[in-house]
């Protein structure tokens, strides 16, 4: 049985890898990948994680967005710190434009006192945007006297962003609370043409409990409860999300509260997980409504992920469990 959710887990995760769509950052928060909130997440507790993930939101129906990543992240020995690989694309529906690009990340962490961390991390990512291939080709079809060009323009190149970023990560038995900002620099790749992006700095926060029960005196976590607070933060766009995670050995489920303030939409969402071994699968569905447009819209993700535990070989006690932080 074990090998047979392997067997059909793994083309699935392949599967979503090779027909997933695009990504773009802007205005999507993930709720399973951490990683994508702060580097800081890097190499967490020694683990090594594959993560494939799928973003997608809507504000009204000809502004639709979707956000692909695929990311590996695990502990390095020799640096004493953690690394992680990133691949993103994605697409702003609104302006009929794809970002393709590539991420690092390096975090180190240190000891602060017994089981708990300050671990601070750089971020560098590079992307390529472009028009929407198939808009392009239309475009290309079409007699452009008769019917002028699709945003954002004619040509197919669009303009480079090269974007470093920072976190801070503090990590302990009872809470996680962390920051990271990004700042990006934007190369126009069209003549007499300035880019649409006019917020280049864009700032997290994010604050999770780690509740425990006790039964009896002693330590009980038939479900792990984590309450959970999340703001991004821009020029032009500020969310927030308050939810409640809960974790029970097979299944995850969350409920949480959303809200666009800069966009006036604001609503209510919910996820499901299943936990398999080291599998984890996590679906997520919401919407939400403006009153002063008087129009709804909806969001969601679906992510695969691979966690492969930390082996820690003690030579003078070679059956000691590996230290964690909880």
């Amino acid at each position: 049985m074990k090998n047979g959710f392997k067997i059909i887990f793994l083309p699935l995760f392949l599967l979503t890898v090779l027909s997933a769509g695009a990504q773009i950052e802007k205005g999507l928060i993930p709720w399973t990948g951490k990683l994508l909130l702060n580097p800081s997440y890097a190499g967490l507790n020694r683990d090594t994680h594959f993560r494939t993930g799928l973003l997608f939101n809507s504000l009204q129906s000809n502004d639709l967005n979707n956000d692909f990543s695929l990311t590996y992240d695990t502990w390095s020995e020799k640096m004493k710190g953690g690394l992680a690989l990133y691949f993103h694309q994605g697409l702003a529906g609104a302006v009929n434009t794809n970002t393709t690009g590539i991420g690092f990340t390096f975090s180190k962490p240190f000891e602060t006192r017994k089981n708990s961390q300050f671990i601070p991390s750089f971020n560098l990512n590079t992307s390529f945007a472009t028009k929407q291939w198939y808009v392009y080709i239309i475009d290309g079809l079409l007699d452009k006297v008769v019917e002028p060009p699709s945003l954002p323009g004619e040509e197919f190149p669009r303009y480079t962003i090269y974007r470093p970023g920072f976190g801070l990560l503090w990590n302990s038995p009872s809470s996680e609370t962390g920051i990271a900002a990004w700042y990006s620099f934007y190369q126009n790749q069209v003549h007499d043409e300035e880019t649409k992006e006019l917020a280049p700095l864009h700032i997290v926060f994010h604050f999770t409990q780690k509740m425990r029960g006790t039964r009896k005196g002693l330590i009980s976590e038939p479900v792990k409860t984590s309450p959970e607070v999340t703001v991004l933060y821009s020029k032009d766009l500020i969310i927030s999300r308050v939810g409640l995670r809960m974790e029970r050995t097979t299944h995850i489920f969350g409920v949480f509260a959303q809200n666009n303030f800069s966009d006036n939409f604001h609503g209510v969402g919910g996820v499901f997980g299943l936990k398999m071994q080291n599998f984890r699968i996590n679906l997520l569905t919401g919407g939400t409504y403006s009153i002063p447009h008087n129009k709804p819209g909806f969001f969601g993700e679906a992510s695969l992920e691979l966690i492969i535990p930390y082996i820690h070989i003690n030579k003078k006690n070679p059956w000691a469990p590996p230290p964690r932080l909880f």
